[in-house]
């Protein structure tokens, strides 16, 4: 039987249904953390895109990230992810315009969850978002120099999909999103042959009406004595919804009232996830979190594929 409701809404009954129904075959995810607790992680964000059936982009980042409880309170906790920034390493860059990119080399990023270990939301989000935009104008007038092109040109272009960062929904869904990935199984209760199919609904980083996801969340294995367990999601956003929000986003760009038509009528979208999380439940530290994202784009006759994968593993 599917469930149509919110992830929220469904996750909170969830929780309401299980309440007080555990028994040996059930576990539930829970924080179980101390001010103080510390753990490095290696995080690992590729993107591979294809034209036409062309690998045309093959980049990859990773950096070493510690997480650290700064807080411990009855109704929350508090947490520092801090590293160093690589996204010089991003780009074929200049000496200078490196030189001028050491002032974002450290990033700390300080946010807040439940007492369950749900994730609330980033605190210092405005200080973040004033260093990517510090970064995103060095880097994109850099790149514009190097091609020749107008950076104020370039830099207008690019005013839709920079303005997201502008917001705190922006930031978290686009710059990091490993720390909803690091939370998304916390806060409820599960059995060793859980699953739930529901409909998920995805905000949409432009305005607008959220988009629609299928999605199935199940128990793919649980060791009960070392407390450890893999869970697996899958997703299939609403390719209707998918192409609604693109559509947008060219429009917001500047795209011609014809090509805007043209695009309306034969543009096709299609959005698939594949998660795996592998955690010790207790004391609720991940082991190893891998996301994998294919879009599948044919916009007038041209297809295109693209793939991000985040990796997030614990180092010893």
């Amino acid at each position: 039987m599917k469930i149509k409701i919110s992830a929220i809404i469904f996750l909170s009954l969830i929780c309401i249904m299980t309440n007080g129904q555990a028994d040996s075959n059930t576990f539930g995810f829970v924080a179980y953390w101390s001010q103080g607790d510390s753990y490095d992680f290696k995080v690992t964000k590729i993107q591979k895109r294809w034209k036409e059936g062309v690998l045309i982009k093959n980049d990859s980042t990773q950096v070493i990230t510690n997480f650290k409880v700064q807080q411990e309170t009855d109704s929350l906790y508090q947490i520092n992810w801090s590293f160093k920034n690589n996204l010089a390493n991003t780009y074929d860059l200049p000496d200078t315009v490196l030189e001028s990119l050491s002032d974002y080399a450290i990033m700390e990023v300080l946010y807040n969850t439940t007492e369950l270990g749900e994730y609330i939301g980033i605190t210092n989000w405005e200080e973040i978002r004033d260093i990517m935009q510090g970064l995103f104008k060095i880097v994109f007038t850099a790149v514009a120099e190097q091609q020749g092109e107008d950076p104020d040109e370039m830099l207008k272009m690019a005013e839709p999909v920079l303005a997201i960062y502008n917001s705190k929904q922006g930031v978290e869904q686009l710059v990091f999103p490993e720390l909803q990935s690091f939370h998304f199984p916390f806060g409820l209760e599960y059995s060793h042959d859980s699953y739930f199919e529901y409909e998920d609904l995805i905000p949409n980083m432009f305005g607008g009406d959220p988009i629609r996801g299928d999605a199935v969340l199940f128990v793919d294995s649980v060791d009960f004595e070392n407390q450890y367990c893999i869970l697996k999601q899958q997703m299939k956003l609403n390719p209707e919804d998918t192409k609604a929000v693109i559509l947008q986003l060219f429009k917001q760009m500047g795209i011609s009232d014809k090509e805007f038509k043209k695009f309306s009528k034969t543009a096709v979208f299609e959005i698939n996830t594949d998660n795996t999380y592998e955690y010790y439940y207790n004391p609720g530290v991940p082991i190893k979190i891998e996301t994998l994202r294919e879009t599948m784009i044919d916009i007038d006759k041209k297809k295109g594929k693209r793939v991000d994968k985040l990796v997030i593993e614990l180092l010893p």
